[in-house]
């Protein structure tokens, strides 16, 4: 598999079928093989004319109800944000740019979503809790949006670019439910040190974009599990997961 075979489209609730044929177009300029459109529009003759040689992508598209089901079929996702907003506390929109997400995404291995909003306002707060990180694409301040299609091709033109091969590991890279298994200690750990709700949604999505760029391997994996689970057994010895460390085979 090459490296941009790697990377998957996610068209949240496109509204166009005119912008999903130019996302395949541009799909197949740079070697994707795969799209994932939730909620899209009835596509007929204008998705073909758009995709062009890119129709096959649009046959074999996979075809959800919600971004949750979307994100069974790879591994990360990067969510997309014409917005970039990089205050403290603005912890949903603090994206890279294209070359640097291209770099983080040598450090991962799997699949990797690129979950693109609406044509009219993007993603919604509960979908970019769901990314692992964000991208923005720099453009004029006065008009940073990038239509749909527009925003795609520049993002897989930076993939194509810039993904060449995978770094060697010598641990196994953590998959998507070892994450998830983390982020839920993570929760725990929340929970039993007291930590006010209105602050665990941002904390856990922090935590979740930290670990993303951080792309632990499954032995940091095991010593993050190792110390949450002393650290709750610390605080009220209620801990309902022990993990030691081990070694890979």
């Amino acid at each position: 598999m090459t490296s941009t075979e790697r990377f998957v489209p996610i068209l949240i609730e496109p509204k166009y079928e005119g912008n999903i044929g130019a996302v395949a177009r541009s799909s197949k300029n740079f070697g994707v093989k795969r799209l994932v459109i939730v909620n899209g529009p009835k596509l007929g003759e204008e998705t073909r004319k758009y995709s062009m040689h890119g129709y096959d992508l649009i046959e074999n598209a996979i075809f959800v109800r919600s971004m949750e089901k979307a994100l069974e079929e790879v591994d990360h996702c990067v969510g997309t944000s014409g917005i970039s907003d990089t205050a403290e506390k603005a912890y949903l929109r603090n994206p890279m740019d294209p070359e640097r997400m291209v770099r983080w995404s040598r450090t991962v291995e799997g699949d990797i979503g690129l979950a693109m909003g609406r044509e009219d306002f993007g993603l919604s707060r509960k979908e970019m809790e769901l990314c692992d990180v964000m991208v923005t694409i720099p453009a004029n301040p006065e008009y940073p949006i990038l239509n749909l299609s527009h925003a795609a091709a520049v993002l897989l033109y930076e993939i194509w670019k810039g993904s060449n091969s995978l770094p060697n590991r010598n641990a196994r890279m953590t998959s998507r439910e070892e994450r998830n298994i983390l982020l839920d200690h993570y929760d725990r750990l929340m929970a039993v040190s007291d930590v006010p709700d209105h602050k665990r949604i941002i904390s856990r999505v922090h935590f979740r974009r930290m670990m993303a760029r951080a792309a632990p391997n499954v032995r940091e994996f095991y010593s993050l599990m190792g110390t949450l689970s002393r650290a709750m057994d610390y605080k009220r010895n209620i801990s309902p997961y022990r993990f030691a460390e081990t070694s890979e085979e």
